[in-house]
């Protein structure tokens, strides 16, 4: 029996459905109060996730012209659709580009999903108040020229016949060429800068590709200076690590009859090559890269007979990689009516015997890696660096891995930036989707990345810490995302949803590095590779984390096997363990105090919410609560919401208060509460254990005061991130504090305004409190 109490001061209350809350800017209060409008919203959306009641009279293609403010669309600004797409479960996904003054603006994306001809929810990245003047001071001829001085090369690729026609069949477009063409777009001066709008600029973007030295690159030129904004290479790889090859044994392989230029044969011969073609739409060429031994070219391998003796170590790799990307090929076609990279088909060139260059130019051959726009597919020859040997790096599991990145390229306008976060989430689902590959192959998989060579594993879905990767988010081996180290950590800061997506498919139970205890309820391989497929597919943009990705999982579930699903909660789960949630969704919440702020504030529980004082997993006595005009609060459980004498909801506040028997689809650990999460009224910080951890003012401008109560005498870590989960700011860092209660002060003037969450850890507990900067 779900009951809901409400006490005869209640005015009014709106019953709404909830969804999974995301650490986002609030909606404007004018558009939740809207009469109109706002009844077809739920309580707690967010500007990067807004989900709409089944009733809302919404279409997908008309949602931005007819409530523009919904993204807080000024004049200039402009949504244009450039994809749409049909999963198997009937819903339609709309992938939008924000322009500006009809200039697009780089991995800003919003998403529109519809079922049944209603728009459901939209999400993704908007960037406002954008103020900029979109006429170039600076020619596409002069940036060209610029780009090329910033990178110089003995030989570019489009001075390479060869190269030039390939490019040219991979675009089906004749007149495709590796030339740059300067694309006018408004991007990031600072990729780690944030999203505000003074951190973006007018700029040329151009690829630039050489063969000798090896460069692929995007250059950013700033179109009013001429001046190089940054650098961003196109080269998506992967890092060493050693692992024992176990070959497939003997396979069948298609390849060409055709007269070509053979390895180290200067002469055409008619021979069979290692090109598989019998698939017209996606031909797969396979090639060997001589890497000076005779020159700096790349050649096909060829045999008289069609029966491959692999008697060379460079034939035996490069039909190895013909055989392997062709499964590849096939598992996303047969599990996902995905042909190729970008779907439509394509042609596919492979390279095995690369060679890697590390910071000091010294050569190494332990990589496979994918490179962007040319759609090339590169594998090195392991640490021996000699091919056909049993570190080769092209398993079935790194073959796969690489092959993700093609298709992730293609999967969103601005595939998954490379960096951070969203270059960590790249990196896993490659991994995830490289395991569904060994599964497809071999028939079961191992949940290790890259197991099968000679030279071990370089990570592990089931024990990342153990290759020195974390298993849980901001935990032990989690790399600064602002690092310059591998992109801010993508190869290691990538196992945290690893680890999610095994304890998703296995099940499992355990303490996370936040002291978190977790039991998670498996449902097996094929079933959450379903749901990251839909993650990874429909619901993530090219700059989103680990946070909105938790909600895309969820979502993804949700689509796939209904809303109160076993899928759904063990997503929840898996997440919880793998230290993601969205600092909402507790079992027990707790209203008390008074409201006064018009942003909106949502309390949520998976079991209860009352107005009483809450310390952990436990209620302690009634407190008064008051809801004064304009404030919106948001209540909302999965089994009883109970106010007893005390609570008042005025006049001219927003309150909402519903039953979600789903509430565990969010779940969230129980003793991540420390107290009720509100806007109270205090004279000053408040240190008492029923609060744990205070900030004042809130919102903040120049500067904070964070107080807090410790129970325990051991290290203690506080830090801040913001609303998507980016470490922004550590004030304390291990230290053993002599005093239980303390204070410390908050510099925030140098933090753009914006939500942000103060996270404090210590002995296994862990205590949230979000906070907003207002300059």
């Amino acid at each position: 029996m779900k009951r809901l109490f409400l006490n005869s001061m209640l005015l009014a209350a709106l019953l709404l459905p909830a969804v999974p809350a995301m650490a986002q800017q609030p909606l404007p209060q004018e558009l939740l109060q809207d009469k109109n409008f706002g009844r077809f919203l739920f309580p707690d959306s967010k500007v990067g996730w807004i989900k709409f009641r089944n009733d809302a009279p919404y279409r997908a293609k008309e949602i931005f012209s007819q409530q523009p403010e919904l993204l807080g669309m000024k004049g200039g600004d402009e949504l244009k659709l450039l994809r749409t797409r049909t999963d198997a479960a009937g819903i339609n996904h709309y992938r939008f580009a924000q322009y500006y003054k009809g200039v697009r603006i780089e991995l800003a994306e919003y998403l529109v999903h519809e079922k049944k001809g209603s728009v459901y929810l939209i999400n993704g990245d908007f960037i406002p108040g954008l103020n900029l003047d979109v006429n170039v001071a600076v020619s596409p001829q002069r940036a060209i020229d610029v780009a090329l001085e910033t990178v110089p090369a003995q030989k570019y690729m489009w001075e390479d016949p060869v190269a030039e026609e390939r490019f040219r069949l991979k675009k089906k477009d004749p007149n495709a060429t590796l030339y740059p063409r300067p694309e006018l777009l408004i991007v990031q001066k600072d990729p780690k800068g944030g999203q505000e709008a003074s951190n973006y600029a007018l700029a040329y973007r151009l690829a630039i590709f050489a063969r000798v030295p090896r460069i692929a690159e995007y250059v950013y030129v700033d179109a009013k200076t001429g001046e190089i904004i940054r650098t961003r290479s196109l080269e998506i790889s992967c890092n060493s690590g050693t692992v024992q090859t176990t070959y497939n044994g003997t396979q069948s392989v298609k390849t060409d009859y055709r007269t070509e230029t053979c390895l180290y044969d200067d002469n055409e011969s008619t021979q069979y090559f290692s090109v598989d073609d019998c698939n017209s739409n996606t031909p797969i060429y396979s090639w060997y890269s001589d890497n000076g031994i005779i020159s700096n070219e790349d050649y096909l391998v060829c045999d008289n007979d069609n029966t491959w003796d692999a008697t060379t170590g460079s034939t035996k790799m490069t039909m190895s990689t013909l055989w392997g990307v062709k499964k590849a090929y096939s598992y996303f076609f047969s599990e996902h009516a995905h042909e190729g990279f970008d779907g439509s088909g394509g042609l596919i060139d492979a390279f095995s015997n690369r060679l890697y260059y590390d910071d000091n130019d010294d050569e190494y051959c332990t990589n496979a890696n994918y490179t962007n726009v040319i759609d090339n597919l590169n594998f090195g020859s392991g640490a021996d660096c000699f091919p056909g040997t049993d570190d080769d790096y092209n398993t079935d599991d790194i073959i796969g891995h690489e092959f993700t990145h093609g298709v992730i390229e293609y999967a969103h306008f601005d595939a998954l930036d490379y960096s951070g976060e969203s270059g960590a989430l790249n990196e896993s689902f490659a991994d995830i989707f490289g395991e569904n590959v060994e599964n497809y192959v071999e028939g079961s998989n191992d949940f290790l990345e890259a197991d099968d060579k000679s030279d071990n594993a370089i990570r592990s879905f089931i024990d990342p810490n153990s290759y020195s990767d974390p298993d849980t988010y901001l935990g032990t081996n989690w790399v600064d995302v602002n690092s310059d180290a591998d992109n801010g950590g993508v190869h290691t800061n990538s196992s945290v949803q690893n680890h999610m997506f095994y304890l998703l498919s296995e099940g499992g139970t355990g303490t996370n590095d936040l002291g978190i205890d977790y039991n998670v309820s498996g449902i097996g391989f094929d079933k959450a590779s379903a749901i990251a497929w839909q993650a990874m597919m429909e619901y993530l943009d090219g700059s989103d984390g680990y946070i909105i990705a938790r909600n895309a999982w969820i979502q993804s579930a949700i689509d796939l096997y209904g809303s109160c699903s076993q899928e759904v909660i063990s997503v929840g789960q898996a997440w919880m363990a793998a230290g993601v949630t969205s600092y909402t969704g507790f079992n027990l919440g707790s209203v008390c105090g008074t409201y006064t702020s018009p942003i909106p504030v949502t309390i949520d529980g998976a079991e209860e919410v009352r107005n009483a004082t809450i310390f952990f997993n436990d209620y302690l006595t009634t407190c008064t609560a008051t809801i004064n005009s304009p404030a919106i609060v948001s209540l909302s459980s999965g089994n009883v919401i109970q106010l007893f004498p005390g609570f008042t909801a005025s006049n001219g506040c927003t309150f909402t208060a519903l039953i979600n028997e789903c509430e565990l689809s969010d779940y969230d650990p129980n003793n991540l509460r420390a107290g009720a999460e509100s806007d109270d009224v205090h004279e000053g910080v408040v240190l008492n254990a029923e609060s744990a951890l205070s900030i004042y003012p809130n919102p903040a401008s120049d500067d904070a005061v964070i107080g807090a109560d410790l129970v325990t005498d051991q290290p203690v870590n506080l830090y801040i991130t913001d609303a998507t989960g980016k470490l922004r700011m550590s004030v304390i860092d291990n230290e053993r504090l002599t005093d239980q209660k303390f204070v410390r002060n908050l510099h925030t003037g140098d933090l753009p305004s914006g939500i942000y969450v103060c996270i404090l850890k210590s002995g296994g507990k862990i205590f949230t409190r979000k906070f907003m900067v207002q300059h």
